[in-house]
């Protein structure tokens, strides 16, 4: 598995800084709950990996006292910002809670330091009514991929995982293509992946599901048969993906959507997709080099002018979470040797 030695550098005893100057963090930006969700949730996967390492348990008491703070019980949401100097920017984000909602499921059900799963499933029956408020397409898929998992917490879920199958189901119908939205954007495969867990409440959802990731993959399959996202700087627009500003999160995004179609189906192309996603993080890319870095961090993206020298928060959990879904998969991660990459 990839060392945890930057993540470690990024986080503090508050939380983790959203970005970096290369390798040092830049605390202008302060914190944001979509970082250190992801980082809690990194740990109750790396606890799966490996209980006995001590480390994933001391960093999730750091990033479990955030997602406590930031929930506002008045509002019924989770806070995002928090500024260098600690104080709340704005009030409750969907999208960072619906991650949320995930990230207490999967903590609550990882063999954590003992406290740790209690406070998680307490959090999320305290959270679980604000999944229906979401309006917005990625916060549902979000959303029924903690209600899929809170099921094995006896947690009342059906009702609120009917209502947004509903909604996700109705946004396929109304689609102009087979991809849930006209272009593909930001973290565009979460949106089949909430189908996919969607199917448990409405069926016609996993062919829904497996049909736009189908697409999704073919558009981000490059000449010569590599993994490339969309970049960024084209988000929605037509024409198909651009080539630059590509961001780890999306590789992330396909690696755990492929995985999820493989569980459903058993079919073994899934898998190839994955571990060409996977591969994107390793060289096989647009520039032929490695965005990772042997400390476990990794670069910012593909830019037109090369790979990005910094190593945010976004990214490098987008690669740790990566690492550690092929991990839990069985899955080997190819010919290059993570630890010698420079």
């Amino acid at each position: 598995m990839a060392p945890l030695d930057h993540l470690v550098r990024l986080t503090d005893d508050c939380g983790i800084w959203q970005h970096a100057r290369r390798i040092v963090p830049d605390r202008r930006h302060g914190y944001c709950l979509d970082d250190v969700s992801r980082a809690l949730w990194l740990c109750a996967r790396r606890a799966r990996l490996d209980p006995v390492d001590p480390l994933p348990g001391r960093l999730a008491v750091i990033y479990a006292s955030f997602v406590d703070h930031a929930w506002d019980a008045e509002a019924g949401g989770f806070r995002n910002f928090l500024s260098h100097d600690r104080q709340w920017i704005g009030g409750p984000d969907e999208d960072a809670s619906a991650r949320t909602l995930l990230t207490l499921a999967e903590t609550a059900l990882a063999p954590l330091p003992d406290g740790i799963g209690d406070w998680a499933r307490e959090c999320l029956r305290n959270a679980l009514p604000s999944a229906t408020t979401f309006r917005s397409p990625r916060p549902w898929a979000w959303a029924l991929g903690a209600l899929s998992t809170a099921r094995e917490l006896d947690l009342p879920v059906d009702a609120p995982a009917r209502t947004l199958a509903d909604r996700l189901l109705d946004l396929w119908q109304r689609a102009p293509g087979d991809t849930f939205e006209a272009e593909l954007a930001y973290d565009s495969p979460r949106l089949a992946q909430g189908a996919l867990d969607g199917a448990r409440w409405r069926g016609e959802l996993a062919e829904a599901g497996l049909a736009a990731l189908r697409e999704m993959s073919r558009i981000q399959t490059a000449e010569d048969g590599a993994f490339r996202p969309p970049g960024s700087n084209a988000y929605g627009r037509p024409g198909g993906p651009a080539r630059y500003a590509q961001q780890p999160l999306d590789a992330w995004a396909q690696v755990e959507a492929t995985l999820a179609a493989h569980t459903l189906t058993g079919d073994a192309d899934w898998t190839r997709k994955a571990q060409r996603a996977h591969a994107w993080f390793l060289g096989r890319n647009e520039v032929g080099r490695p965005l990772v870095t042997p400390d476990g961090g990794c670069r910012d993206g593909i830019d037109p002018q090369g790979i990005s020298v910094n190593q945010g928060a976004e990214s490098t959990l987008a690669w740790l979470h990566t690492d550690a879904v092929m991990a839990l998969a069985g899955l080997v991660p190819g010919p290059v040797d993570r630890h010698r990459i420079t």
